[in-house]
């Protein structure tokens, strides 16, 4: 007897795994040779160019990446393969665009930060380089090729890591590593887009020209509802970053970068595990409807909050360790670790949000983190008042993460089972 899911094409998918999770490590492993290499001051920088570049990714291309991953699955399965090339060439546009108008803001000095120019400017061709990468290989994730979304990845993650650290190494310029990182990550997902339309054969000229005519048809009400849903989301994931950065000093925030590293492989691990539940989600809504979808991300969800918890308690005496044998100068970050492995366990077992995207929600899922960030504000504001410590310390930061976290993560996933009761 054969069994489709043991077939060999399946079985080499698997494959995906391993080098994802490889490509994952490698970046988040420069950030640990980063604090290594780089004194406190400029790590400091470097993890404010990080916070930069992903803050310009959380518009999405104005909403249009949320609607490329959503529909560019759908049209696959509909042997639509035009639809989603030209989507995709939207975003790049978008993307590009926007990143003009910052870089020009950086320039002239007339965007509202006090951070400098020059790491403004490289804080934000980071940013669009990751974005541009994020709609190539949508491609790949969509036609449920995994393995090839992790070789994309792991390109990436070995070019980025190798010339990045060597120019942290040579220099000790965080702005340089930075900007050799945007260039090789630009670099390749121009190839690999161009590989996209050369699978399909059509013409990048023809479908970019066909991309402009067609933005005027856009349901932009629906793009900006998503985009708004992003910079929520992205302030539910980072608000305390941002006040770290602005409450804390150099040194503080400089702690504080090292421990937030634990959330970063948190998202990350999300990001391995959710490049094929997305689509796979995607599909089942597509083929069967709303109740089979919820219930293969209940199955997930549970799944991996299962598997996080019982990993946590290790996790901590590891990187308690770690931090105390080779990072003596971030003696600080220890007293984070425990709640931001509380956090990470929620945030990598969260697909709800996935799931309400692809259900249509996305309006409703924009009023829960409106509401996420609301209480979570107001409540850590009550805790900092109660607290009553000047100046700010990074246990009471670090509380303003846990708040949004548990927020969001209850109210998306009540919302989730009302959609399928529903």
């Amino acid at each position: 007897m054969r069994f489709p899911l043991l077939s060999p094409s399946r079985i080499r998918q698997l494959w995906y795994v391993p080098l994802l999770a490889l490509s994952m490590g490698l970046m988040m492993l420069r950030i640990l040779v980063m604090a290594r290499l780089l004194d406190v001051h400029a790590f400091a920088e470097f993890s404010g160019g990080i916070l930069i570049s992903s803050t310009f990714c959380m518009i999405g291309c104005l909403g249009l990446q949320s609607m490329l991953q959503r529909e560019w699955p759908v049209n696959l399965v509909r042997r639509q393969e035009l639809r989603g090339l030209v989507r995709a060439a939207q975003c790049n546009l978008i993307a590009l665009g926007c990143c003009v108008i910052g870089l020009l803001g950086a320039a002239f000095r007339i965007l509202p930060s006090g951070t400098p120019s020059a790491l403004l400017g490289v804080g934000l061709l980071h940013g669009v380089s990751q974005q541009l990468f994020l709609v190539a290989t949508v491609e790949s994730r969509s036609r449920g090729d995994a393995l090839r979304f992790a070789i994309q990845n792991l390109l990436r993650a070995v070019a980025a890591f190798a010339l990045s650290v060597a120019a942290a190494l040579w220099t000790g310029s965080a702005e340089l590593a930075l900007a050799i990182d945007a260039l090789v990550t630009i670099a390749l997902s121009l190839g690999f887009f161009q590989s996209a339309l050369a699978r399909v054969r059509f013409g990048s000229l023809a479908v970019y020209l066909l991309a402009i005519r067609r933005l005027r048809l856009v349901r932009w009400n629906s793009a900006l509802t998503m985009m708004l849903i992003m910079v929520i989301g992205f302030g539910l994931l980072n608000a305390d970053r941002w006040v770290a950065s602005d409450r804390l000093d150099v040194e503080g925030f400089a702690h504080y970068s090292l421990a937030w590293i634990v959330l970063s492989i948190s998202q990350s691990a999300q990001a391995v595990v959710n490049a094929s539940v997305y689509p796979l989600l995607a599909r089942r809504f597509a083929e069967h409807g709303c109740r089979v979808a919820f219930g293969v991300c209940l199955r997930v969800s549970t799944a991996i909050l299962i598997v996080g918890a019982v990993t946590a308690v290790p996790l901590y005496l590891i990187l308690d360790y770690g931090i105390d044998r080779w990072y003596p100068r971030y003696g600080d970050a220890r007293a984070l670790i425990p709640l931001f492995l509380a956090i990470a366990v929620l945030r990598v077992s969260d697909f709800w949000t996935s799931f309400l995207l692809i259900a249509g929600l996305e309006a409703q899922l924009l009023k829960l983190n409106i509401c996420a960030m609301a209480f979570g504000l107001l409540g850590w504001l009550g805790l900092v008042r109660v607290w009553n410590v000047e100046p700010m310390t990074l246990h009471q930061v670090s509380w303003l993460a846990a708040l949004l976290t548990v927020g969001a993560y209850m109210m998306a996933a009540e919302a989730s089972r009302r959609a399928r009761r529903g």
